[in-house]
């Protein structure tokens, strides 16, 4: 399991990443990073994993001296989108951000990251954008699915 967030670090937006070291490795975590090009730069919390940035990344590897500051708008494109009324878990909305982006080199719609009741509640905010749909990004997920049930 992992989390994430958006921020800003010495003029560098960067994603903060939180992850059971049971469950998944740092350097895992490093190799998937450098093979979707989005490892361009990585701080590490510890010697270890400073180490293994450095052999991967080289000079592109820091310390974490200081703590970022967190984005204003951290699921932007999500916002922007008839997806912002979609009840996601953190991970879901974070995977359907980033498929959104103008330029997303990944190439599975956002879409693929919600379940078919997701999928239904997006399609029924499609076909009546001025409903009244609550905004239910960074809302927990049970609490957005009882806010349109009311």
């Amino acid at each position: 399991m992992y989390q994430t967030r958006a921020g800003w670090l010495d003029q560098h937006e960067i994603t903060e990443v939180w992850f059971d070291p049971k469950v998944a490795s740092f350097e895992g975590l490093l190799e998937r990073g450098v093979r979707s090009d989005c490892a361009q730069q990585v701080w590490t919390t510890t010697p270890r994993q400073f180490e293994a940035a450095t052999a991967k990344l080289g000079a592109k590897a820091h310390r974490l001296d200081a703590d970022p500051r967190p984005d204003k708008e951290p699921k932007y494109y999500l916002l922007k989108s008839a997806y912002r009324h979609v009840p996601m878990t953190a991970a879901q909305a974070s995977r359907c951000n980033a498929a959104l982006a103008p330029g997303a080199k990944n190439s599975v719609r956002p879409e693929h990251w919600l379940s078919p009741r997701q999928q239904a509640w997006l399609k029924s905010v499609e076909q009546a954008p001025t409903g009244d749909w609550p905004i239910a990004v960074d809302v927990p997920i049970t609490e957005a699915w009882a806010r349109r049930h009311k």
